[in-house]
């Protein structure tokens, strides 16, 4: 008896078991902290079937693919202010009020110019 043509009988379920790697990528994703929780996730499956001349028989090509959700961008920020030499440098730690150009009144940065004014 003669199997008909479906998902199940391609490269005898292959395409399944590809379509399962790849959902697991696309649940890993979700429960991945790092990205967005909202974002649409998808897997994509695509067939290519390319007939011979005589249309007696095709080349089927198969591919399962998953678009995930980007790593979320790690966000920081960074404390400008003069170093002891008086050149401007920039800081991962609030420098604070022991380093030049911090007034301790207003907690406001003054940077002391460099070069000549004009």
């Amino acid at each position: 008896m003669q199997r008909k043509f479906d998902l199940g009988t391609i490269k005898n379920g292959a395409i399944l078991e590809m379509f399962d790697e790849e959902m697991k990528k696309v649940l890993a994703n979700i429960e991945d902290e790092n990205t967005s929780p909202t974002a649409e996730r998808s897997v994509t499956i695509r067939i290519g079937i390319r007939p011979n001349k005589l249309r007696n028989t095709a080349d089927v090509k198969t591919q399962v693919k998953s678009t995930l959700a980007p790593v979320n961008p790690a966000e920081s920020f960074v404390f400008f202010d003069v170093d002891e030499e008086g050149e401007f440098a920039a800081y991962a730690d609030d420098p604070g009020p022991e380093l030049p150009g911090i007034s301790e009144q207003d907690n406001v940065r003054r940077f002391p110019r460099t070069g000549t004014e004009g």
